[in-house]
């Protein structure tokens, strides 16, 4: 089986602050449950470029990490390699140190990390990526550690955010956290203008049943195209900006003009009102429907999970 290159390159980011002793170790390791294949390959790599003069000794080498428990807990995740503080820019994460199946010993792998859906209550990001750790470093998530999508999920329910693990061409970064904090304009449109310079398409969707909030965000380039936000409780726009989009008008949503939809439907009764039903049809027509990530992804892989300093008071402030 041919061995993942760009693993291989992240491993080897991490493994230049570990001694040339504790590389040959893993080198020479009979302990395949402990070293997956291309952490050792990784090991032999900055090996030989120390040889070669490409790389140089560390000052201080890194203390070795103790091994994983014979049957560790699958949310605990005590033998994963933390990610250290984001906030002041990311370091090189290392996603599979460890033998890919220590952590499901014992148990199936359909009941450790299957995609979890949510969508209710929730506020989240979809970003055109699949680098995980460039979403962690973009959104400056602190004290980020990897979590299985149970974990994640429930922690993005209270005041934390989980970073998904790539979904097709997309990863999405989930969290009550990222509601905005007063006006939706302002906490969105920057927020999702910075992203898209980055990672070329965002976007932004809260949906909040107990008020009716609903609102979505896209930003292409650098640039809000479009953005609408909902408040049934109070039958109010809050933030309209951009023309309608395709995906929008075909799901019948038509609250153009500065009309209200509840003046749209009263004149036009094919037209309805903005809803959480509607809130996760136009995310699966724009990017992923998070109310079927089980039926749509089955291949268990972690997630980050971490805080943003920012969520409180808005990106950029």
């Amino acid at each position: 089986m041919s061995l993942d290159r760009q693993l291989i390159h992240t491993i080897k980011m991490h493994f230049d602050r570990k001694s040339s002793a504790q590389l040959q170790e893993i080198v020479e390791a009979t302990n395949q449950d402990r070293w997956s294949a291309e952490a050792i390959a990784a090991a032999d790599e900055v090996l030989l470029d120390r040889m070669a003069g490409l790389t140089e000794e560390p000052d201080v080498a890194e203390e070795e990490q103790p091994p994983p428990p014979a049957h560790p807990d699958a949310f605990s995740l005590a033998f994963m390699v933390g990610l250290a503080s984001l906030s002041g820019g990311m370091n090189a994460a290392v996603r599979a140190l460890v033998h890919p199946d220590s952590y499901i010993r014992g148990r199936q792998p359909s009941n450790v990390d299957q995609p979890v859906p949510f969508g209710p209550n929730m506020a989240w990001l979809a970003l055109e990526t699949t680098e995980t750790e460039a979403v962690a470093a973009a959104l400056g998530l602190r004290e980020a550690r990897a979590a299985t999508w149970a974990e994640g999920i429930d922690a993005a329910y209270q005041s934390s955010i989980f970073i998904t693990p790539p979904l097709a061409d997309w990863t999405l970064a989930v969290g009550a956290a990222l509601f905005p904090p007063d006006r939706a304009d302002a906490f969105v449109k920057p927020l999702l203008e910075r992203l898209s310079r980055l990672f070329g398409d965002a976007q932004y969707f809260c949906t909040h049943r107990d008020v009716e909030l609903h609102l979505w965000a896209r930003a292409r380039q650098s640039l809000l195209v479009r953005a609408y936000g909902w408040l049934g409780e109070k039958s109010l726009t809050l933030w309209e900006e951009g023309a309608p989009t395709k995906e929008e008008r075909d799901l019948g949503f038509r609250f153009s003009d500065g009309r209200s939809p509840a003046v749209e439907i009263a004149q036009n009764k094919n037209v309805t009102l903005p809803n959480e039903a509607g809130v996760m049809q136009l995310a699966c027509l724009w990017s992923i429907d998070p109310t079927t990530l089980d039926e749509q992804f089955k291949e268990p892989l972690m997630g980050l999970l971490g805080n943003v300093a920012w969520a409180e008071r808005g990106p950029g402030r």
